[in-house]
């Protein structure tokens, strides 16, 4: 190899070693929204970073050739909370300047308050690439240029359903090509890089179809081959009574680490509850009223519509009567379940029919009778001791109740949970 060729090989190799610039992804077209009514409201409630200390995420290097010299490298913990107010605010102004609706007001004395949300998103960084230069390092200036590449997983979740609607992973990047205070170039580089990740969610029409409004009712679950449960119909004297025997249906719904509510019907032998109350389980236990231990199979759970039903192993409970007419308002309703804590099993709240709503495609019967976790998956009754719907939802901005609850009605449950009413019983 003549020397002339050498030479240049030399020159290309150190060019090579020595860029600044991580490949940049594209930067899509994101969706604008011309009618904000037909898309939920959308808040951010968390972006954090999961990563190894130590990870590299690419290479410092400086000089006028940009030499590198250090591995740049991921230093905090293995999970780092990047919920800082500055990407909160891009996640924001990304949203706003497409016309999304996005709700979350920051408050200096309350915090960032997301109850007016239908859809609540959080962010996870998976993965980070970068490359840095500080061109005039070797006279004592810092100031740096370079390049991020980042992978954002993004969660979505629909806090009525307590459920998690899907995950959907976007990539941002953003090159600095001209050094600047080395402090602020890794700031610009994070922002930058967050606020085209952002961009291209919105342009992903995985994410549209998520958090885009039903235009009708969902059809439930046809009753062919659903099981047959009997409904006996119990007089009671007053309503202190109705509530009283309601009670000894109402059982806690103990799982790892958690609980909720639940109630017996058909001929006791089943359970409805909540499926985040039963979460993955397979088998739960049951604390009755008496403090009864019962244990459970969990037979059937649809997540769409938040409902389980749980199979009594060798044990009947009294079951509550259906009644499948939704209270109009502002007829008087009560809730039953253990909310905050096992100890307040049995408690008892009551409040009026608001109406019933439709939230994601499904019926909701909105009304102030106050629940809190550990209600989730407990019976809602009438005036007569009949279950009309079960507790699931309770708004509570800023940790208080505001009198906005909502509960399935119980027909829904039903279809969802494979059961039928035998009306002949």
């Amino acid at each position: 190899m003549n020397r002339a060729k050498l030479f240049l090989l030399i020159v290309w190799s150190l060019l090579a070693a020595c860029t600044t610039t991580v490949k940049q992804v594209e930067v899509k077209q994101a969706i604008e929204i011309t009618d904000r009514s037909k898309v939920k409201p959308i808040a951010i409630t968390k972006v954090a970073a999961k990563m190894r200390r130590g990870t590299v995420l690419g290479k410092i290097g400086g000089g006028a050739a940009c030499i590198p010299y250090l591995d740049l490298t991921w230093r905090t913990g293995s999970t780092n909370s990047l919920s800082s107010e500055d990407l909160v605010d891009i996640f924001r102004e990304e949203l706003e300047r497409s016309g999304w609706p996005v709700v979350g007001s920051d408050d200096l004395f309350t915090g960032y308050d997301v109850s007016g949300a239908e859809v609540l998103v959080a962010a996870r960084i998976i993965d980070i690439k970068s490359n840095m230069c500080m061109p005039l390092i070797g006279f004592g200036n810092t100031n740096t240029k370079g390049s991020m590449r980042m992978v954002v997983e993004w969660q979505v979740y629909s806090p009525a359903r307590k459920t998690l609607i899907g995950k959907v992973e976007t990539k941002g990047s953003n090159e600095i090509k001209k050094a600047s205070d080395s402090d602020n170039a890794a700031y610009e580089l994070l922002n930058g890089s967050f606020s085209v990740a952002v961009n291209n969610l919105l342009a992903s029409k995985e994410f549209m179809a998520m958090v885009e409004k039903s235009s009708g009712l969902v059809r439930a679950p046809g009753v062919d081959g659903a099981q047959l449960i009997p409904n006996k119909r119990v007089s009671y004297r007053t309503l202190e009574a109705a509530i009283v025997a309601a009670k000894k249906s109402t059982i806690i719904v103990r799982r790892a680490g958690a609980h909720g509510s639940g109630f017996a019907v058909g001929d006791g032998s089943y359970v409805l509850t909540n499926s985040h109350v039963v979460g993955d389980a397979a088998n739960v236990t049951l604390v009755s009223s008496g403090g009864l231990s019962i244990s459970g199979v969990v037979v059937k759970v649809s997540r769409e519509r938040d409902v389980a039903l749980i199979k009594l192993n060798g044990v009947r409970l009294p079951p509550l009567h259906v009644n499948t007419r939704i209270p109009q308002s502002p007829a008087r309703v009560y809730a039953i379940g253990a909310p905050l804590a096992e100890e307040l099993g049995g408690s008892v709240t009551s409040g009026v029919v608001s109406g019933t709503r439709m939230f994601e495609g499904y019926p909701w019967i909105q009304s102030d009778a106050a629940i809190s976790p550990g209600n989730s998956g407990g019976p809602l009754l009438d005036a007569y001791g009949s279950v009309v719907g079960i507790s699931t939802a309770g708004f509570q901005p800023r940790g208080s109740q505001v009198g906005l609850n909502l509960f399935i009605p119980i027909e829904s449950a039903l279809s969802y949970s494979g059961l039928k009413i035998d009306n002949r019983h």
